[in-house]
């Protein structure tokens, strides 16, 4: 089982950076950050002697049809051992928010694949484009708001008696 970040540590990042939020009662604590004060909050968490968070695990958003939520999920394999999640609300009409590839070099296929598939613009990523879907692809399908494109008809083959027929 994961272990979190405890109290007493989440206590002394709130006094260090006083516009996080969390929720001190949940069993795996979120912390809150404006998209401004994200790069700065992942510096510290990696080279903290207190915090250590050395590994970005993973990379992902959230859409919530009202906003999107980008979501961080950092590791302390040094002496902590522990999990921490960095959640950043971002607006749903322009979502961006600065790419931490400065802090770990690691993120940016990650930020690549949330573009590609939410439309998260990342400020100052070194190579912003798209990485699953063609350049001329229109839109971002994970988003709640993507209308599908319907496919082209294509006729179905059927066989009957060793012979292909087409039905339309």
């Amino acid at each position: 089982m994961k272990k979190y970040i405890d109290k007493a540590r989440l206590q002394a990042l709130k006094e260090k950076f006083l516009t996080i939020e969390y929720d001190e009662e949940m069993e795996q604590p979120a912390i809150y950050v404006s998209a401004e004060g994200l790069t700065e909050l992942l510096m510290f968490l990696k080279e903290d002697a207190a915090f250590l968070f050395n590994r970005l695990e993973s990379v992902t958003s959230v859409d919530y049809k009202t906003y999107f939520e980008m979501v961080y999920h950092l590791f302390s394999w040094s002496d902590h051992n522990d999990w921490l999640t960095v959640k950043v609300k971002l607006d749903h009409d322009a979502p961006s928010v600065p790419s931490v590839t400065g802090v770990f070099p690691g993120v940016e296929f990650e930020e690549r694949e949330v573009y590609d598939l939410m439309g998260i613009s990342f400020i100052g990523h070194p190579d912003l484009r798209r990485i699953l879907l063609a350049d001329d692809f229109s839109g971002h399908p994970l988003r709640k708001d993507y209308k599908a494109v319907a496919p082209p008809h294509v006729p179905r083959i059927r066989r009957e008696g060793g012979r292909n027929y087409a039905t339309y």
